[in-house]
């Protein structure tokens, strides 16, 4: 059999297994990563056309866009720019009212193509779907859920529940109690650490591809895109709809209501954590242990992962700093005197911070 085109032999041996009734179509569809629906339709085309219809056909209004002329792509690409926001579909809502006043009537898939010409980096930011993933530690998944019930922090509070699962498996790999309302820096400090969390485990530096975010904190598009020319990690803004991820988070919220809604008493929120340690990790425990984090971030290869951390400036003077209402003197500082040095922490885990000075690490200080 002749090929002319490199394209048809591709499509040929991906189809052939099913035409010789080797493998059903799921199983390639599983292997190759090619939708159902395409598979089908090769096979429907070269059933009516031979290896022709197996050529690849450019898209008659590719690069054009329905309903919308170059001034309603001006439009969204001023909106754009200008909200800087990295959810598509908020993005896309917010658009709606502005088109519309200009009688514009577009898709959301014609939305989505205008975006990526406009920014390539949409074209790496669309998430796996979790049905599909099938290795540990490829994707995370951060659920934010505040938790109705009442302890004793610094102050009497409600905290809030942040868990990090595995897509793969489920298991939950970390968990974070906030009692400060979340921000951004909470939830990036929350990602680093789970991350070298995962990488104390199976010792070596060990990062996922993509991070889906359902919280009501949305990263900013300009970080996650550093972070992701950084790391190559993504960053999602993603709505679980899991229904074994929701199962959970309910009973255990439901548990946590049963157990800690005593009226003639108000919890710790150490007895809160030593009860989330053993219900959480009950069933699956290989995360339920404490690392010492200093050994991983003092490596050079962790260094990439400063990008997740809050950074601010401090003038040496006396070789101390003040940060975080103390002094602290270090024989790191002895030759920086007067000078201004950038340190860089993790809000959620302010017992280590790191020392640079013209982008160059110098060491860390723990408190």
């Amino acid at each position: 059999m002749e090929f002319n085109d490199e394209t048809k032999i591709k499509r040929f041996k991906i189809i052939e297994p099913f035409l010789k009734k080797e493998k059903k179509l799921k199983e390639i569809e599983s292997e190759t990563g090619i939708s159902y629906a395409t598979l089908k339709r090769w096979i429907k085309s070269y059933k009516e056309k031979g290896v022709l219809g197996l050529e690849k056909k450019e898209r008659e209004d590719k690069n054009s866009y329905k309903s919308i002329d170059e001034n309603g792509v001006d439009l969204i690409k001023k909106i754009y720019y200008k909200e800087g926001e990295s959810n598509l579909s908020k993005l896309y809502n917010n658009c709606q009212k502005y088109l519309k006043e200009k009688n514009y009537n577009i898709s959301y898939p014609t939305f989505y193509r205008i975006l990526n010409n406009i920014d390539g980096f949409f074209k790496k930011t669309t998430s796996y779907h979790l049905s599909k993933i099938k290795k540990s530690n490829e994707v995370f998944v951060i659920v934010e859920t505040p938790l109705y019930i009442i302890v004793q922090a610094h102050k009497v509070v409600v905290p809030t529940l942040v868990l990090m699962f595995d897509a793969s498996t489920l298991d939950i790999i970390n968990y974070s109690l906030n009692t400060e309302p979340t921000n951004i820096y909470s939830i990036l400090g929350f990602m680093r650490e789970s991350i070298l969390k995962v990488s104390s485990l199976t010792e070596k530096f060990s990062k996922p591809k993509e991070i889906l975010l359902d919280s009501d904190i949305n990263i900013p598009k300009n970080i996650s895109k550093k972070i992701f020319d950084k790391t190559n990690i993504k960053i999602t803004n993603y709505q679980n709809t899991d229904k074994e991820l929701e199962k959970f988070i309910s009973l255990l919220k439901e548990d946590l209501y049963k157990i800690f809604t005593d009226k003639n008493k108000i919890f710790s929120l150490n007895s809160l954590e030593t009860f989330l340690d053993s219900y959480i990790y009950l069933d699956e425990n290989k995360y339920n242990y404490i690392i010492d984090y200093k050994i991983l971030e003092n490596k050079v290869l962790f260094r990439e992962l400063d990008i997740f951390l809050q950074s601010t400036t401090r003038k040496v003077t006396g070789s101390s700093i003040r940060f975080k209402n103390n002094i602290f003197k270090s024989k790191l500082l002895e030759k920086l005197e007067g000078l201004d040095i950038e340190i860089k922490f993790n809000p959620i885990k302010l017992n280590i911070f790191y020392l640079f000075f013209k982008n160059e690490f110098l060491g860390t200080i723990n408190l």
